[in-house]
């Protein structure tokens, strides 16, 4: 097990237990998502796919964002994010699901959504981003935003109908698609 920091907001400097075999979104690519975001975070319904350490939810619920769903599909690494709310005193705000992505999101449908903020951090080269993002859109509450990320090496996914890729901005090996409902 390793750790990481989170960077801002209520809980700052605290210690995330990261499982093995997690790659966790770097700080710096968290600081930029959070600095587009900032305006968008108070209030908000956050969704966090393909978790992890849960940095993006946690940290989200530190800057102000009112409710997270996690999901995360591998059991060792839902153990660990379930402590991971636990230290921080946030199971009322923070929901886990040990789910497999894409299967997961029809029931997310019922039972969860809408949501304001989606943050997508499948593995790189992931081969379902296009209809993940898809499956997806149902659950976005009206102006709300998805940031996918992704290898740099790898094109940012189709946007779905009705949607459209914003910006793309690379951060050394790590990308951030923003995709929004077309105007």
């Amino acid at each position: 097990m390793g750790e990481l920091r989170l960077s801002g907001g209520e809980f700052r400097g605290r210690k995330l237990r990261v499982a093995h075999g997690v790659r966790p979104t770097e700080g710096r690519v968290r600081e930029a998502l959070f600095s587009i975001w900032q305006t968008e975070l108070p209030g908000a319904r956050v969704l966090d796919l393909f978790a992890g350490s849960g940095a993006f939810a946690l940290e989200a619920l530190g800057r102000g964002a009112t409710a997270a769903v996690l999901v995360e599909g591998d059991p060792q690494v839902a153990r660990a994010l379930r402590e991971n709310v636990a230290v921080l005193q946030v199971k009322d705000a923070a929901h886990l699901y040990r789910m497999r992505l894409p299967a997961a999101l029809g029931m997310l449908a019922q039972r969860e959504a809408p949501f304001d903020l989606a943050f997508v951090d499948p593995p790189y080269g992931f081969e379902d981003a296009a209809r993940l993002l898809r499956e997806l859109v149902p659950l976005m509450a009206e102006g709300g935003g998805i940031a996918f990320e992704h290898g740099a090496q790898d094109a940012p996914a189709a946007a779905p109908a009705g949607w459209e890729l914003t910006q793309t901005r690379c951060y050394g090996g790590s990308c951030l698609s923003f995709y929004a409902r077309s105007q």
